[in-house]
């Protein structure tokens, strides 16, 4: 009942940080193909542009080393792997000017739009991504129809940008009638490295519209219910039994710490019996006494106890005791405004231990 309550619930709130952490280890981030594609075209382009010239020559060489040796070429199993291994050199030489700098965009385009990231859950085996139905419904679905109509929109434009920018060039195309195989060769070469420039820029606006829609359509997909936001508030906050465990565990463990403070004090403040102050103070060390232990009740009852096995002066002093267990924590200083009246204290304690040490020596 509370599922099919939740399912029906307006996704409203924003994701949370825990959210998008999940989402982000499945692999679910907002990330445009279509800025992939667009800059690993560019690349390709630009290599050919550049390195066009250079590998022309090479296939050149390679084709008339084939053909001014082909009378004399002998298959056989001796000389076979050394004709494979040139082979594979001169297609090497070939493709690795374009290769390389293709595969380095790819890679920088993918850390561009979401970091560096690596995570197997998207592509491991689920049933239902064998499932008909779930075939049918990721067919029809509102997502399926967006994509479908961004392709026919993409291939309309770049046929229609494609087809204007060979159209132009129609009137070039009569000379030609003229010139050698080469000539044509390099103005062919030449007028599809034009035509290819302006369907990239196309392609390129067109990637950067599907980059923001990929990334609202991400952020609606993220959205959350309410019900999902105070689901997830109870998780993250965990048991209430398991929490006041915990705090009664941490609890317990700063009490034995402050009560094994208690033997350094110098004197032990108390009400007499709801409220205990241990302070401690060196003045060799410290610039003002030191709380180094307080409590009520139980704990006031303990303190004193221990104060008393380590023959620790025991004040009794309400106002003070009061004050000081509500203004000072243990591990501080007391405040200036408690300097005389705990001055007063230490002094009487100090002249009780002299007057004892003189008595006994």
């Amino acid at each position: 009942m509370a599922e099919s309550k939740e399912s029906f619930q307006e996704k409203t709130e924003q994701p949370t940080g825990k959210r998008k952490s999940e989402a982000r280890k499945k692999g679910q981030v907002s990330k445009s193909m279509e800025i992939n594609s667009v800059l690993i075209l560019l690349a390709g382009l630009l290599s050919l542009t550049i390195w066009g010239g250079i590998i022309l020559n090479r296939i050149m060489d390679a084709d008339r080393f084939l053909f001014s040796q082909i009378g004399q070429i002998q298959i056989t199993p001796d000389v076979l792997p050394g004709y494979i291994y040139s082979g594979a050199k001169v297609m090497l030489s070939i493709l690795v000017p374009v290769l390389i700098p293709i595969v380095i965009i790819g890679l920088v385009s993918n850390i561009m739009q979401v970091g560096f990231l690596f995570s197997l859950q998207s592509i491991q085996p689920k049933l239902d991504k064998i499932s008909p139905m779930q075939g049918i419904k990721k067919m029809i679905s509102r997502k399926s129809l967006v994509e479908l109509f961004k392709n026919v929109l993409k291939v309309s434009i770049i046929g229609w940008i494609g087809y204007k920018a060979v159209a132009s060039l129609t009137d070039d195309m009569i000379p030609l009638m003229d010139k050698s195989v080469g000539e044509i060769f390099f103005w062919i070469s030449h007028a599809a490295e034009k035509v290819a420039y302006k369907i990239v820029f196309v392609i390129f606006i067109l990637a950067v519209l599907d980059l923001i829609y990929q990334r609202w359509e991400h952020s609606q997909e993220m959205k959350m219910t309410k019900q999902e936001v105070k689901d997830e508030a109870k998780q993250m906050d965990g048991d209430p039994k398991i929490k006041s465990r915990i705090r009664s565990i941490q609890f317990k463990a700063a009490l034995q710490r402050m009560m094994k403070k208690v033997p350094e004090a110098s004197v032990v403040i108390t009400n007499p019996t709801t409220y205990a102050i241990a302070l401690a103070y060196d003045a060799d060390k410290q610039g003002a006494p030191v709380v180094v232990a307080k409590g009520k009740n139980l704990i006031a009852q303990r303190i004193r106890e221990i104060a008393a096995e380590h023959d620790i002066p025991i004040i009794e002093n309400p106002p003070l005791a009061r004050s000081l267990y509500k203004a000072v924590d243990v591990g501080q200083e007391i405040p200036g405004n408690f300097y005389q009246a705990v001055a007063e204290i230490l002094a009487y304690v100090y002249r009780l231990k002299g007057e004892f040490e003189e008595y006994y020596s």
